[in-house]
């Protein structure tokens, strides 16, 4: 599953190379043009620790999410889509025990204030059929709570790479579903470290004005 999503990083780039044929643009399309919508996803986080803690918690979560962008035409079937995500609630990232000495602690991890900024090229392959990459900013909050120390919260930058799959089943409603990697970067909180990586699948609802 990883090696799919991981190769839609390199189809985004490829795909966006036909944004230089600005005589395309003006052709119909119809996934062409403002969207807005939501997602539902499931969810898989994995937060890689080291130092202190030198442990993997992960957790399953379901998440809702806001989604609005706009498609360039390029051609009757490709299209350049500009977006942004925000989240509508927490996610579990899981937790770690430890010992203290002859103490015994708990760090359980939740991630929130996640918000993306991406952008999507994709093709019409049949009639209200289209297929499309995604590369994608994300920023998150990791929120870390120690039962013995001091807790505290994290931000995280992140580069995501996904494919979906988008169905016109009317002329202003679109149905899809996607499946996304995002790693974030590690940020360095009391006497250890934390790096998020998130996966998940997603069913998409949108309506396109």
């Amino acid at each position: 599953m990883q090696k799919i999503v991981r190769g839609a990083l390199a189809l985004s780039l490829s795909l966006s190379i036909v944004a230089v044929a600005p005589a395309m643009a003006q052709q119909a399309n119809q996934f062409a043009g403002f969207s807005v919508g939501g997602a539902l996803a499931y969810r898989h986080t994995n937060v890689d620790m080291k130092g202190f803690l030198n442990s993997s918690p992960s957790a399953n979560d379901g998440v809702a999410a806001l989604d609005a962008s706009y498609a360039f035409a390029l051609s009757p079937q490709w299209s350049l889509a500009l977006g942004g995500t925000y989240d509508l609630n927490k996610t579990d990232g899981g937790s770690v025990s430890y010992r203290d000495g002859s103490r015994t602690g708990n760090v359980s991890v939740k991630l929130k204030n996640h918000w993306s900024l991406y952008l999507a090229p994709g093709y019409a392959f049949a009639k209200d059929w289209q297929v499309y990459g995604k590369l994608a900013y994300h920023r998150i909050q990791g929120e870390y709570r120690d039962s013995l120390f001091p807790s505290g919260t994290t931000s995280h930058d992140g580069v995501g790479y996904g494919v979906g799959l988008n169905y016109a089943a009317s002329a202003r409603l679109r149905v899809g579903v996607e499946l996304q990697r995002v790693d974030f970067s590690r940020k360095q909180g009391n006497e250890s470290s934390g790096k998020p990586e998130l996966t998940e699948a997603a069913i998409k609802l949108g309506y396109q004005f």
